[in-house]
């Protein structure tokens, strides 16, 4: 009984083997219509040991679709670190066969050409070494970095499976170089945007071969768009990236970036000032206590961090778009690409919370600064009454009263626009917040 079992099962498997779709270069099933130039940046999230996701940094995509070929970039940019990793891989616009891979990381920056061989170099930066490559092509494949771009373009609906073949030349197992990427599930679900409302996509399930793990990937059924991956390491790390849709704009205004640019670099004015606030009120004191604060003026403190954004016609309408959707508890606007590039950061530089800008091309600036600082103040609160009696009759009462001295927490919230009339002035200013 238990050999006729097994043997149904195996008869299962191989059935199931056999019912596998397997894609390869050239295969007819890829609908190369649905593959588009486009450029594409994803908020970079990671969690570990149960903790909430945070996010490590971004990763942008530029996809170029031509006659001749696939050519696409990729950086992953991290918010700790300087130098970024960076992918480039081409393959033919026909087929899809892989031309060339160049990957930097921190540690290794690897090179391929294919052909009839592979060939390229190794280069180890922890080793301090650099391996030449060289072997013979083995059977139709697709370079591993390609296959999640070619997956929007198969038919995919709700039980499409599918083979496709790879050439993974880090692979876990250096003699799994060629293996398989496989799709084992697909499904229809919603994907809920912040800013465009819920869109109808392929939760499509993959398992890599040559690295062990299993990908989530949530593809737009309409126009192929990722908007979200989602897979656990093989350490235990999940890894979450979300289309943050800077490509999205709801404004009239529109952004700039080489002329924004300029304001802030190729002007001879200066900004310059001190940051500070001015607390004349009593930060929160109990009912009943009369308070008077004896510490009023509260300079940001060194190394505070001042930022300041050219106030053109778009960032106005952003920063305003945002204000009011804030208070419908509507996440802000994203910022199209580059526009982080012109906001420019300045640290207060003394103890007296003093701060410059340079190079300012006159125009309107919006500066603006969170610092925390200490609330010193005296409290008197009222513990008890002394009546007084003339001949047994009530005249009246005293408070009797208890001072005591405090220190509370305080945090200062500072925006102000400033306008530079003329190339060369240096403007000055008080950046308070009076409370």
């Amino acid at each position: 009984m238990n050999k006729l079992i097994c043997l149904i099962l195996m008869q299962a498997v191989a059935f199931c083997s056999l019912a596998q779709t397997t894609i390869l270069p050239g295969d007819s099933s890829i609908n190369k219509s649905l593959l588009k130039s486009s450029k594409t940046i994803m908020d970079y999230s990671s969690s570990q040991n149960g903790s909430a996701l945070s996010l490590v940094g971004n990763y942008k995509i530029e996809v170029a679709y031509s006659a001749q070929t696939l050519d696409v970039k990729t950086t992953l940019s991290f918010k700790n670190k300087n130098t970024p990793w960076t992918d480039h891989f081409v393959t033919d616009a026909s087929r899809f066969k892989p031309i060339s891979l160049t990957s930097h990381r921190s540690n290794r920056i690897l090179n391929l050409n294919f052909g009839n061989e592979i060939t390229g170099s190794l280069q180890d930066h922890n080793r301090g070494t650099k391996t030449t490559i060289k072997e013979k092509s083995k059977g139709s494949y697709f370079d591993k970095s390609i296959y999640p771009f070619i997956i929007p373009a198969l038919p995919l609906k709700e039980g499409y499976k599918a083979t496709i073949p790879v050439f993974d030349y880090e692979a876990l197992d250096s003699n799994k170089k060629y293996s398989n990427v496989l799709i084992t599930g697909v499904y229809s679900v919603t994907y809920s945007s912040n800013f465009t409302g819920t869109h109808k996509v392929w939760r499509v399930e993959v398992f890599e071969e040559s690295t062990l793990q299993t990908f989530q990937y949530f593809i737009d059924q309409k126009t192929g768009k990722f908007w979200k991956l989602f897979f656990r390491t093989t350490e235990g790390i999940i890894i979450e990236l979300k289309n943050n849709e800077s490509d999205f704009n709801p404004l009239k205004s529109k952004f700039d970036k080489e002329a924004t640019l300029k304001l802030i670099t190729q002007g001879k004015s200066i900004i310059k000032g001190q940051a500070f606030a001015k607390d004349n009120k009593n930060g929160g004191a109990l009912q009943g206590m009369a308070v008077l604060n004896v510490n009023k003026k509260q300079v940001a403190a060194q190394g505070t961090k001042i930022v300041l954004t050219p106030y053109t016609a778009y960032f106005k309408e952003w920063n305003k778009t945002n204000d009011a959707n804030y208070k419908k508890i509507i996440p802000p606007l994203p910022l199209p690409e580059g526009a982080e590039e012109c906001f420019i950061e300045t640290t207060v530089f003394d103890d007296q919370g003093h701060f410059e800008f340079k190079n300012l091309m006159p125009g309107e600036y919006l500066l603006t600064t969170v610092f925390e600082y200490e609330h010193s103040a005296t409290s008197t609160s009222v513990v008890g009454y002394t009546d007084y009696y003339t001949n047994g009759i009530y005249q009246g009462s005293n408070e009797i009263t208890n001072s005591r001295n405090f220190i509370a927490d305080a945090r200062a919230k500072i925006k102000k626009v400033v306008t530079v009339k003329n190339d060369g002035e240096v403007v000055e200013i008080k950046l308070k917040k009076t409370l």
